[in-house]
């Protein structure tokens, strides 16, 4: 079959308008400029969110809750006092997504051991990534194919929006590299 004429998969281009209509309701709103150290603080946030489960569209403003569930880590709409006794695993977080994009995390003050050192291992993992890239703009993700759908399109909005926070701050983010790997956020002490 000649793929030139009947092209395998998509041949009406149908899915792309949805596509782009997700892609445009996730673009960043009220981006404000904000310091290496900021930006750096809300990419890991982020990236630690990100890279949680769910299966759900989330909207700016709202409040979400982030689980230890085995050794992953699990977003969710319920809130640890409206499970019950069927918790899925242990809470680590409030979760809000705010109108530029990023995410804002309130963690539990009674985090066990284990999920501390999960979370130091993310940044030990977040340090190594950022001490690999060249350059601010490389370590962002543009695709990550790793990810789900939900969670791609967020990534992509969270890029534009630190870049262009960055931007208006005046900073290129060229000192951030070398201060994300000596840096340890509180989340380790």
């Amino acid at each position: 079959m000649d793929d030139t004429v009947n092209p395998q998969g998509n041949p009406q281009g149908k899915g792309v308008v949805m596509v782009l209509q997700q892609m445009a309701a996730a673009a960043p709103a009220e981006i404000r400029p904000k310091s290496a150290d900021e930006a750096l603080l809300d990419y890991w946030c982020s990236s630690l969110v990100l890279s949680a489960a769910f299966k759900f569209r989330v909207a700016p403003d709202n409040t979400y809750f982030l689980y230890r569930v085995g050794l992953d880590w699990q977003l969710s709409l319920i809130a640890p006092n409206e499970w019950g006794a069927r918790i899925p695993g242990e809470f680590v977080a409030e979760c809000q997504l705010s109108p530029d994009m990023t995410w804002q995390l309130q963690f539990d003050d009674n985090l066990s051991p284990s999920v501390r050192a999960a979370l130091v291992s993310f940044l030990e993992g977040f340090q190594a990534q950022a001490a690999s890239s060249e350059s601010f703009d490389e370590m962002l993700p543009d695709y990550v194919e790793s990810l789900p759908y939900q969670q791609r399109v967020l990534a992509s909005a969270l890029k534009r929006s630190l870049k262009h926070s960055l931007r208006l701050a005046g900073d290129n983010g060229v000192g951030l590299l070398a201060a994300v790997v000596e840096r340890r956020l509180s989340i380790t002490q």
